[in-house]
């Protein structure tokens, strides 16, 4: 029996991650969103499964037959030290990214991955199920565009907080098309027309230009013989479709006026120059995961002005895992991303290409279901 319903509940986090959105309030400790208790339930039957069948040795065995485990709970544990002994009063929100963008995305995955390995479930699963929950998000994208569901700068953005969140979804649902075998189904190329014409509709830069990159990647090994084609029509094609549907490119090369601060290039560019400085002042161990939008605007005021109060991230991976927990942790998360893979190398790359090019502008972990992705591809 619980069994069955592990096997059933394993895939619900990446048929349906939006559930994070649901919230079950717990008095005075604040909230646990519906896919963290999805994920406490992976974990907690998946344990019980490990010690049922008498797998205790042969999990261990599984954490400790490679090094990349003993980096990756390095990693962990050096965060949770830095957060405990550097910030005395670490608010709820402090813990909860802690929990649902660290401790349980990591420990689902480690469990996931056992179970795949025993031959219990198929990698590609997953990715099928990912691609259903980004279809159905790309087909309300278009029926909200057609209502004119949209953000004052005229974006789709859906019930995600941002329309760059919206876009990552989508943009690891398409790298899924590019890495699964759908040759004999030929039809996935329309699904695959849909989720790129959804992801123009975000208008998220940082979103296209990743898939872009990994257009051209992709087409590196489809185009051994022929590689200059290969760059050649897919530049062509992407351009093009960044130019003429995206207009905010066109304005950051045509109308854009340093002075005017009118565009989310000069929001990047002061919200860098800040974290530059939060960095430069808490180098060693950081202001802690959920301080940069206090902590921004304090230090806003010594910079160029700009109309935003609303920043709750560096919209930089890199600096964002710096400013949260220090150098070091910035340093063990590099050395976690230096590993084999466990499939195919370039499946592997291409997700993770993904999001250190989308990560230079903003940040695809920061956020519960994209977190989740994150750190199961990490451990492909």
């Amino acid at each position: 029996m619980i069994k069955k319903i592990f096997s059933w509940l394993v895939f619900l986090p990446f048929l349906f991650p939006i559930i994070y959105k649901i919230k079950i309030p717990l008095k005075n400790l604040g909230n646990l969103n519906f896919l963290d208790l999805v994920l406490l339930l992976i974990v907690f039957l998946g344990l019980i499964l490990i010690f049922q069948k008498n797998l205790t040795l042969d999990f261990k065995n599984y954490l400790s037959e490679t090094k990349f485990f003993k980096k990756l709970v390095l990693f962990l544990a050096f965060i949770l030290f830095v957060s405990f002994f550097n910030f005395k009063n670490l608010s709820l929100r402090d813990w909860g990214i802690l929990k649902s963008y660290f401790i349980l995305p990591i420990l689902t995955s480690i469990i996931i991955f056992y179970f795949i390995k025993k031959g219990w479930f198929k990698i590609q699963v997953f990715f099928y199920c990912y691609l259903v929950y980004a279809s159905f998000l790309a087909f309300l994208v278009i029926v909200w565009k057609f209502l004119n569901l949209t953000t004052f700068d005229n974006r789709v953005g859906l019930f995600f907080d941002s329309p760059n969140q919206l876009a990552i979804s989508l943009s690891l649902a398409i790298i899924s098309i590019f890495t699964l075998n759908f040759k004999k189904h030929k039809k996935i190329y329309l699904l695959l027309i849909v989720l790129i014409f959804a992801l123009f509709l975000t208008k998220s830069s940082g979103a296209l230009f990743g898939i872009l990159s990994i257009s051209l990647l992709k087409n590196f090994f489809h185009f051994k013989e022929n590689i200059f084609k290969g760059i050649l029509v897919f530049s062509c094609f992407w351009l093009l479709c960044l130019f003429l549907i995206n207009p905010s490119l066109k304005n950051l090369f045509y109308d854009y006026n340093p002075f005017e601060n009118k565009n989310s290039f000069d929001s990047r560019v002061v919200i860098s120059l800040v974290s530059t400085k939060i960095i430069s002042e808490n180098f060693w161990l950081g202001i802690g995961p959920a301080n940069f939008q206090p902590t921004y605007l304090k230090k806003q005021v010594f910079f160029p002005p700009y109309p935003q109060w609303a920043v709750p991230h560096t919209h930089n991976l890199f600096s964002q895992i710096w400013i949260s927990f220090g150098f070091w942790s910035l340093l063990l998360f590099l050395f976690l991303l230096n590993k084999k893979s466990h499939l195919k190398s370039d499946l592997y790359y291409l997700f993770l290409i993904y999001f250190l090019i989308h990560g230079l502008v903003d940040v695809p972990i920061w956020n519960n279901d994209q977190a989740l992705f994150f750190w199961f591809i990490i451990l492909f």
